[in-house]
């Protein structure tokens, strides 16, 4: 084969092999030809590593599973985060694994579909959908500066003409600026209550009165389960014997018009062509909360927005009212549930159930006057932030 081969080129001209290897040399691909089909984009990126700025370079942009641009450095992509930079102490991803720069985003379509609850020092940001969704709000909230404190699951009422899923809850900005119109730049419009027509109308407003049933059940059986609880105080148990009653009338009112399927109280399409959600948060069972305190323990002053985490992050506050009665009644000396706070002289600490883990978490100190308590009511996962708070509150 080899003598065969040399036979061959010797029997080609000069000239003849001359233009070949021309020929060879221009038709070879150039590698900046064979590249161009996997580069995309680039950009000029600020590389860091944590605190410290390494270089400035320019890097080959795409697009990570979860919607996130991203920049290649040194064999891995990056999420791009604000200001065109990149953190190298976090996390990197093959570029193999993701999608090229200008594929269409995983989230792109009708957008989040969110809510808001403002609370004193803290807002709680809602939303309907999957926890990739929440997540995805999270990081939205995180990248345009905000502190995020928590997310979870919601335990409250629809609100806003949402019925939410998911909360993520974070500490007000300090600027004087609207939050509502600082979400909305970062997170779009506001979600609005679908219209119903047609032949779904009769079968929504079933739905309605269904719901109400329902919650007025729970409530109910709630309220009944606290009076036998508080009644040894007789003359406190009267009056929420009295919301109970008037609970039990509500769910007669409403099994009827579930049985002639012609609910008095919801609007008709004519009149109005977007039924209303339930009422907005879980007003009635902050009204319970803040009943029950004022008829039972007087003497305890709640900080902060505590009465909206017990009526939205907690499923059974049996545990909180307990820790609440200890305090009333444990004279000088607290139960052993109750732990001194070494960052906060004044303070004392209790865990709390929520009625699915003991994440939460009761303050309490003396009141100033002498006579009662004030408490804060919050969670594990907020526990360094509210050490601070604590210590500013002892001065």
């Amino acid at each position: 084969m080899r003598d065969q081969l040399c036979e061959e080129l010797h029997s080609v001209s000069a000239p003849d092999l001359a233009r070949l290897v021309r020929e060879l040399i221009i038709h070879q691909p150039h590698e900046s030809d064979v590249q161009s089909d996997t580069v995309t984009t680039t950009a000029l990126i600020q590389v860091l590593d944590g605190d410290r700025q390494l270089e400035s370079r320019v890097c080959r942009l795409l697009r990570l599973r979860d919607g996130r641009a991203a920049a290649v450095w040194r064999g891995l992509a990056f999420a791009i985060g604000p200001g065109d930079t990149i953190d190298i102490s976090e996390s990197g991803v093959p570029p193999a694994e993701c999608l090229p720069a200008a594929a269409p985003s995983p989230h792109a379509g009708p957008g989040l579909r969110w809510g808001l609850v403002e609370g004193a020092e803290e807002a709680w940001v809602l939303v309907a959908g999957s926890v990739a969704e929440r997540d995805e709000m999270a990081y939205r909230l995180r990248g345009a500066g905000l502190a995020v404190l928590r997310s979870g699951a919601w335990l409250g009422e629809p609100t806003d003409g949402l019925e939410p899923d998911w909360f993520v809850r974070i500490a007000r900005p300090a600027e004087s600026r609207s939050l509502a119109a600082a979400l909305e730049a970062i997170l779009g419009p506001r979600a609005a209550a679908p219209p119903a027509a047609g032949e779904a109308t009769e079968d929504l407003r079933r739905r309605l009165v269904k719901s109400e049933l329902e919650r007025a059940r729970m409530e109910a059986a709630a309220l009944g389960a606290e009076v036998e609880r508080l009644k040894t105080d007789a003359a406190n148990a009267t009056a929420l014997a009295d919301r109970v009653a008037r609970l039990e009338a509500d769910l007669a009112r409403a099994e009827e018009q579930l049985v002639h399927r012609q609910p008095a109280t919801t609007p008709s399409v004519e009149a109005s062509p977007t039924i209303q959600p339930a009422p907005r948060l879980a007003r009635r069972i902050q009204e319970e909360v803040a009943t029950v305190l004022q008829a039972l323990l007087p003497g305890v002053r709640l900080l902060r927005d505590s009465l909206t985490v017990a009526s939205v992050e907690f499923r059974d506050r049996s545990g909180f009212y307990r820790a609440l009665r200890e305090l009333t009644e444990g004279g000088p000396r607290l139960p052993p549930a109750w732990k001194k706070v070494r960052a906060a002289e004044e303070w004392w600490e209790r865990h709390v159930s929520t009625g699915e883990d003991d994440s939460g978490r009761a303050y309490a100190r003396p009141a100033p006057c002498g006579a009662g308590w004030d408490v804060l009511l919050s969670d594990k996962g907020s526990q360094d932030r509210d050490m601070i708070w604590l210590r500013k509150a002892d001065r």
